[in-house]
């Protein structure tokens, strides 16, 4: 299960950051990420869980910080 939400994080977030990140306030909590970090038992927590530690510049640590942000 890991690897394919893992799958679906990278291509769904991907698209939204190569798109400028206007989407990211929509798409980002349905994903899981939210202002205070990534939601526990969601689809971001699934995805990091599978990759363990993540490196900067990830997608997912994209998210998060944009999903901080935004």
């Amino acid at each position: 299960m890991g690897f394919f939400t893992a799958l679906i994080v990278n291509i769904v977030g991907g698209a939204v950051l190569c798109m400028g990140g206007f989407l990211i306030p929509i798409v980002a909590p349905l994903l899981g990420f939210s202002a205070s970090g990534i939601m526990a038992g969601s689809i971001a927590a699934s995805a990091q869980s599978y990759y363990g530690n993540l490196m900067a510049g990830s997608i997912i640590s994209k998210l998060t910080a944009a999903a901080m942000i935004a």
